[in-house]
């Protein structure tokens, strides 16, 4: 059977590719993405031989036993080329930017595809293993944007060339236009943060008339709770979302990285269907770092019989990207889109589902699938 996202084969591992070229390797970045990129080279048997970081952000400092170094001396120092692993997120131009610096001294680019919050690294086994329901998302989006975007990503994740970022066409910045074609009167917004969402849906959305806000970290619910909406109703729940009520161990960051994790304390949880506020909600969104299969299970009831339309963040873990356009499907009834902000990695990737019931009526023509 013909492989329709990749009919010339997989691209080479990039571990593979890594270890071919013998050069030094430098981490380009500190803090989580780098310690996890230096576990990932350490378990394929690849040696860190420094850290840098841009002119003016914390050289001269130590990291993971490195003596952090400027980029501007990179040349310098590794006159013969080098490897640089890129372990920070910023915004697509800003990163083209810092890049282009890069390969001017002589490196070679590569940029971990890294889960935030659980899951293996995505390589040609996770593909091979997962193809058949890869296949299945793509075939289900409904827009050419939507299956460009997704190719795109694919590519990336199994080789972690940020080009393949540059390359992918972004929707998201039309986000706005699809959205305020949708009906919607009251939002569940799932990980509030500090009002950001709530903030949007209120531009976004005309005949809004109530958001369900959910935040579980205290500092950000407080400064939730001070958002400001002139004529809408703001019920601010200091709740996370998932498929049940409960408690569940949270590491309350107070930004938005904040999330359930092992080894803290208890902090309470519920679900959208045991919400009595959500009930005739027109607009789901999630994006509860990590949580999001849980939440949008808990949510099923007011899925299956009012057809909400769906804003999920599919970045979180591993299998996101393709897991939960799934679970949307198998609920049935919507048709789906991908969305990408224009920001490295391969962070702030969501699904939009839009009901059919909608769709035909008052969706943006560019959205809609062409046959044929």
């Amino acid at each position: 059977m013909l492989d329709i996202l990749f009919p010339d084969g997989l691209p080479p591992s990039p571990i593979e590719q890594i270890r071919s070229k013998h050069l030094p390797i430098l981490l380009y970045g500190m803090g989580n993405g780098a310690e996890k990129a230096a576990s990932l080279m350490q378990s394929a048997g690849l040696d860190l031989d420094g850290v840098f970081a841009s002119d003016g952000f914390r050289s001269g400092k130590s990291f993971l036993g490195h003596n952090v170094f400027p980029a501007s001396e990179l040349a310098e120092r590794y006159p013969a080329g080098f490897i640089a692993l890129v372990t920070f997120g910023c915004p697509d131009g800003d990163m083209r930017m810092y890049l282009g610096r890069v390969k001017r001294a002589g490196g070679q680019i590569f940029m971990p595809h890294l889960p935030l919050f659980g899951g293996p690294v995505f390589c040609a086994n996770s593909y091979n293993q997962h193809k058949e329901e890869i296949g299945e998302v793509y075939s289900l989006l409904s827009d050419e944007r939507s299956k460009s975007i997704f190719r795109s990503l694919l590519r990336y994740f199994l080789t972690w060339n940020p080009e393949e970022l540059f390359l992918c066409e972004t929707n998201a910045l039309l986000l706005p236009g699809a959205l305020s074609g949708l009906s919607v009167k009251k939002a569940i917004d799932g990980g509030a943060y500090r009002g950001d969402s709530a903030r949007e849906f209120f531009g976004f959305f005309p005949a809004l008339k109530q958001i369900v806000a959910f935040e579980p970290d205290p500092v950000n619910f407080s400064r939730l709770t001070e958002t400001e909406l002139p004529g809408v109703r703001l019920d601010a729940l200091p709740y996370g979302l998932w498929s049940s009520p409960g408690n569940l161990s949270f590491s309350a960051s107070h930004n938005r990285g904040a999330h359930f994790s092992p080894g803290y304390e208890k902090a309470p949880v519920t679900s959208i269907d045991a919400t009595p506020q959500c009930s005739d909600a027109d607009l789901i969104k999630l994006d509860v770092e990590g949580c999001e299969t849980e939440a949008l299970t808990g949510a099923k009831e007011l899925i299956c019989s009012r057809k909400p339309a769906l804003l999920l963040s599919v970045y979180h873990k591993t299998e996101d990207f393709f897991r939960l356009p799934l679970m949307v499907a198998r609920y049935g009834g919507y048709r789906l889109h991908f969305l990408r902000e224009p920001v490295c990695p391969a962070w702030d990737i969501r699904l939009l589902a839009v009901p059919e019931t909608e769709y035909q009526h008052i969706f943006p023509f560019w959205m809609r699938r062409r046959d044929g």
